[in-house]
């Protein structure tokens, strides 16, 4: 019987790629549509009544759908006076697609898309964190002067965007990850300005990743060779001091991201922890659809492609993992398929995914 899997993402997108080159190596059908108001590229129908519902045109249900990086549908060219209607159509249509997209196309879904829409609230991930027991640091959220003031009254604070953002004409200046102290706390006018996240900063001796799908999760800590930790270790990764190693959690951490993950209607998520002076794990956030097959850069065995792959390919949350050792970015990395994927976004093939 033939599997396939579907991916909502744009064309060229670099894990979209590398994980359709996996997946074809394991005989494993792979279709990709960029949204689901695009659904196999071409004009969608919801077909619905008493007895049935459905997409049109999805008489082949794929064995899992990959939720990977859709993009929202565009409305079609019209009369001036006509787009804004237009434009507010398409954007209903689809978050009415995305509302009811398990129930138009029961496949698994990694992630179904209204809970990796909720998933993205950092306050939601603090609050499930919360409720299953994990720590984290002291955090405010919002534009109180007063408020970050308090929280840095116990020591520096860590400030962070909501969003990633790079101001393009001030030459690449971003809203990066920066430390605070209480002698040093921006102005009361710059903090009402704008709302940020201001957290308590932990003296850490380690960054942790984890990768989970369905039931499986790999774990990675990150810091420099000489043994210090990084601020935020996403500017380091190509350092000569940086160093990682793949981990084995503790059971009682693994036992509570399972809960988070369920709390939040997750089967997938890249999930960040620091690890403080007294060896305890602290929560810091979790993206559902976070990048993983750099992993394998830093740790050439670790397997997450081939976990990630063999995952979307059983499209349950309890699966074994293909053991072709060829399945590896590094391989990918080799494919002539990569080749043509850096020629198209002229990039440096070493530095795609």
């Amino acid at each position: 019987m033939t599997r396939t899997v579907h991916i909502l993402a744009f064309e060229d997108d670099p894990h979209a790629a590398a994980l359709r080159w996996a997946l074809e190596r394991m005989d494993v059908t792979v279709e990709l549509s960029s949204g689901l108001a695009q659904w196999q590229k071409q004009d969608v129908a919801v077909e619905i009544g008493p007895g049935h519902i459905g997409l049109r045109g999805t008489s082949d249900v794929p064995v899992s759908v990959w939720n990977r990086r859709p993009q929202a549908p565009k409305s079609k060219p019209g009369l001036p006076e006509d787009q804004a209607f237009l434009a507010g159509e398409w954007r209903t249509f689809h978050e009415n697609l995305v509302a009811t997209a398990p129930q138009l196309l029961p496949s698994f879904w990694v992630n179904a898309p209204d809970a990796a829409w909720r998933a993205e609230n950092k306050l939601l991930q603090l609050v499930a964190a919360r409720e299953v027991g994990m720590s984290f640091p002291d955090t405010v959220m919002g534009t109180s002067a007063g408020a970050v003031r308090r929280l840095a009254q116990g020591g520096r604070v860590v400030f962070k965007a909501f969003r990633p953002h790079a101001w393009k004409e001030e030459g690449g200046l971003s809203a990066a990850t920066t430390i605070l102290d209480n002698d040093h706390l921006p102005d009361a006018q710059v903090i009402e300005f704008c709302p940020g996240i201001y957290q308590r900063y932990v003296e850490k001796t380690a960054d942790i990743r984890v990768t989970v799908a369905g039931n499986r999760m790999l774990a990675v800590r990150l810091l420099g060779h000489s043994g210090n930790a990084y601020v935020d270790w996403r500017i380091h990764v190509l350092d000569k001091d940086f160093f990682a190693e793949r981990i084995t959690l503790p059971a009682a951490l693994e036992r509570r991201i399972q809960a988070l993950m369920a709390s939040l209607g997750l089967v997938f998520g890249c999930l960040d922890f620091v690890v403080d002076a007294n060896g305890d794990y602290q929560f810091l956030e979790i993206n559902q659809a976070g990048q993983f097959l750099f992993l394998e850069d830093m740790v050439p065995d670790i397997g997450v492609m081939r976990m990630v792959a063999s995952f979307l390919a059983a499209g349950t949350r309890d699966y074994s993992v293909d053991q072709d050792p060829t399945l590896t970015m590094a391989a990918f990395r080799a494919s002539e398929i990569y080749a043509a994927l850096a020629r198209r976004l002229h990039m440096d093939e070493a530095s795609i995914a």
